[in-house]
């Protein structure tokens, strides 16, 4: 019986020792994770939200990519660092797999994969890459950007007014919603609505742009100075797509009726499992290529 007794107390003792290493080990864990958040946001210029915001994301079918990019041959597929790598919608692994899915349909791919931290929506930073892609992108019939709906509009205003060329910017991800960690927005681009219009609209979301979310043109209500009805300092969303679709020689597209918007997916709460989450080590291995881009010398542009 003392046996017993004394086996008892052994395993009892031994339990209490490993639950007391799980719970040093689970809070050395968060002291790490905290400190890796807190770098992020530091170097991030403190945009981070306090609470954290992060746009759920999930990849577009390639069949509806294929048909956005019909007739395009060249092809530059963009990633992003942020929310669209947390979701594996658009880190290095998701622009390789886009990249091979393109090439084995006869695209010719550039490859563009933004470092971690580095968010297509951030142009100061994502713009340093489409600079460094420049005479390349030049030649490109197409750009594919792997991140949720305020990144592509942000590269496609980047590229068509900035960088001064004309090219078709397409969405690769469908943004489902905003649940936690990504930077803070002055201008609302996307409603996560889960069907992705902006392959439609030359880049521009008439769903958040245009005052009334018309889909087929504008009202009858534009002021002088292609206004909004709505809003006077605004300019008329469809007017500003009809001016992207003449700049990219797609006029022909202005004059298709669209479908009234599929609202399916916004129905609340939306759920979201991911099924391989970006792990504490996988954030702490990359925070040496983010603080050398942060600190570091940029990248040499194209000569």
């Amino acid at each position: 019986m003392s046996r017993l007794l004394k086996l008892s107390r052994l395993l009892k003792r031994r339990r209490e020792e490993g639950e007391k290493k799980t719970r040093k080990t689970a809070v050395k864990n968060r002291k790490v994770y905290m400190s890796a958040c807190l770098l992020i946001q530091i170097f991030n210029g403190g945009r981070e939200n306090k609470k954290g915001k992060m746009i759920a994301q999930e990849q577009k079918p390639i069949e509806e990519i294929l048909g956005y990019l019909k007739g395009k041959r060249k092809v530059a597929v963009v990633g992003c660092g942020g929310c669209s790598t947390f979701y594996r919608t658009g880190d290095k692994a998701a622009v390789e797999k886009r990249a091979e899915e393109l090439m084995s349909k006869g695209k010719e791919v550039l490859k563009i994969v933004l470092p971690f931290s580095i968010q297509a929506c951030e142009i100061e930073k994502s713009g340093v890459w489409l600079e460094k892609n420049r005479k390349k992108l030049e030649g490109y019939d197409a750009v594919l950007v792997l991140s949720c709906g305020s990144g592509v509009q942000v590269v496609a205003d980047y590229i068509n007014e900035k960088m001064g060329f004309a090219v078709p910017v397409i969405p690769a991800n469908d943004a489902i919603g905003l649940v936690g960690g990504g930077p803070r927005s002055l201008k609302e681009t996307c409603q996560s609505c889960g069907m992705c219009e902006l392959g439609k609209t030359a880049g521009i979301c008439p769903l958040t742009e245009c005052g009334k979310g018309l889909m087929n043109g504008p009202c009858g209500g534009v002021r002088e100075g292609d206004k909004c009805e709505i809003d006077e300092k605004k300019d008329c969303a469809w007017v500003k797509i009809y001016k992207r679709m003449e700049q990219l020689g797609e006029l022909d597209k202005f004059e298709e009726i669209r479908d009234p918007h599929e609202w399916s997916k916004m129905k609340r709460p939306r759920l979201f499992e991911i099924e391989n989450p970006v792990g504490i080590s996988e954030m702490m291995g990359a925070l040496p290529g983010m603080l050398s881009t942060m600190l570091g010398p940029k990248p040499k542009l194209d000569e």
